[in-house]
């Protein structure tokens, strides 16, 4: 099977990389005059079980360790430093064989250091600027609406995330700028390192590297707010050359955009139904995926005496393009995930989600059968639990 995993060249960070992150980090705490240092530690557990189909039945245990310190002052300052713990298997390329990962905490085993930054806000909460690793998904292309859901792609689309850019569970550096033109209207910006480094190299606990072949990662976002939803515009580039998927040369032209809408159909943003779409195109002469378009509902209390609970569906589908079509030698049907879900929060810090989904047309396979997957995640907000 064709993999969309993308080639990286990485390295560890040196010593000048490390010298760099100290003195941003004294950069920020020279500007405290007082503050105070918020702490986290979340445990996700997980196992999920492909009942039928797919590549191999059976299940999988995985597991997500969340560090975070997060300090602030009342001038504006910040500084945040988030350290990533996985382990378990490749649930999705091991036995579902599907292309968009069925978990959002799927990943290859290793301790990395995922965020480490400095901010800057501006004004009333007008604006902002940030630089150091930064999860690019944190700011870009977030699926407010759909944080309950595990499959990835409603987390970031797979159209951007095929690019590999800085995001889970391997980030780079960035820096970033927000501004609020109105109450209505915001627009954010960035640059990131092009090429943030190999997840599947688990020796590193941090990749820093840049270089003019391996390029930058540009992306901007306008977004409007409306009573009881939003409306997000986006687009991204890469500047690094890639081969062209019919052998016909090179290419600089990676890029993108995507186009969201967040809205509440029933009750308040506490409790009710919201639902959203998202789609996004990609440069087909490049990348596998040429499209995606995905979207769902969420209802937020739906048992009396339950207000924070959530239960879901939602719908992920990504169409492989037709030159990476040729290049495999391969028909390739759309790949589509239904995904039905609930959250059970037991106590503060505490929640039960059992999990189903069904996946049409594996890695747009046909000689590979739709795949049905459950899961079950337990996850643990250590602190809150003290």
């Amino acid at each position: 099977m064709s993999s969309l995993r993308p080639h990286r060249q990485s390295s560890a960070i040196g010593f000048y990389g490390f010298i760099a992150l100290l003195v941003l980090a004294a950069v920020v705490s020279q500007k405290a005059r007082a503050g105070e240092i918020e702490t986290g530690a979340v445990l996700t557990t997980e196992v999920d079980s492909l009942v039928k189909g797919g590549l191999d039945v059976g299940f999988s245990g995985l597991s997500n360790l969340d560090l975070t310190a997060h300090w602030q002052n009342d001038s504006g300052w910040e500084a945040f430093g988030y350290v990533l713990g996985d382990f378990g298997d490749d649930f999705s390329a091991n036995r579902v064989g599907d292309v968009q990962v069925t978990s959002n905490i799927d990943c290859p085993d290793g301790w990395r250091l995922f965020e480490a930054y400095g901010k800057k806000t501006f004004g009333d909460s007008q604006g902002y600027v940030m630089a150091g690793l930064i999860n690019l998904n944190g700011i870009f292309d977030v699926q407010d609406n759909a944080t309950v859901f595990l499959n990835a792609s409603h987390g970031i689309g797979v159209d951007y995330s095929q690019t590999g850019p800085s995001i889970f569970p391997t980030t780079g550096l960035g820096l970033v700028g927000q501004w609020h033109f109105t109450s209505h209207q915001t627009f954010r910006a960035g640059v990131f390192d092009g090429v943030p480094g190999d997840p599947y190299d688990d020796k590193k606990f941090v990749y820093i590297k840049l270089s003019a072949e391996e390029g930058s990662h540009w992306a901007g976002e306008y977004q409007y707010d409306f009573t009881g939803g939003f409306v997000k515009l986006g687009a991204w580039k890469n500047t690094a050359t890639l081969d062209r998927l019919n052998g016909t040369g090179t290419s600089n032209n990676n890029g993108g955009a995507y186009a969201q809408a967040g809205f509440t159909l029933a009750g308040n943003d506490d409790r009710g139904l919201k639902g959203w779409v998202r789609a996004g195109l990609a440069n087909d002469q490049l990348m596998a995926i040429a499209d995606y378009v995905g979207g769902g509902l969420v209802y937020t209390g739906p048992i009396r005496g339950h207000d924070t609970d959530q239960l879901g569906f939602a719908v992920a589908a990504a169409h492989f393009g037709t030159p990476y079509q040729v290049s495999t030698g391969e028909t390739l049907k759309r790949e589509i995930t239904y995904e039905l879900t609930y959250r059970w929060d037991i106590r503060d810090g505490l929640s039960l989600q059992p999990d189903l989904q069904y996946v049409q047309n594996p890695y747009g396979r046909t000689d590979i059968d739709d795949a049905l997957v459950v899961g079950l995640r337990l996850k643990t907000d250590l602190m809150a639990l003290r």
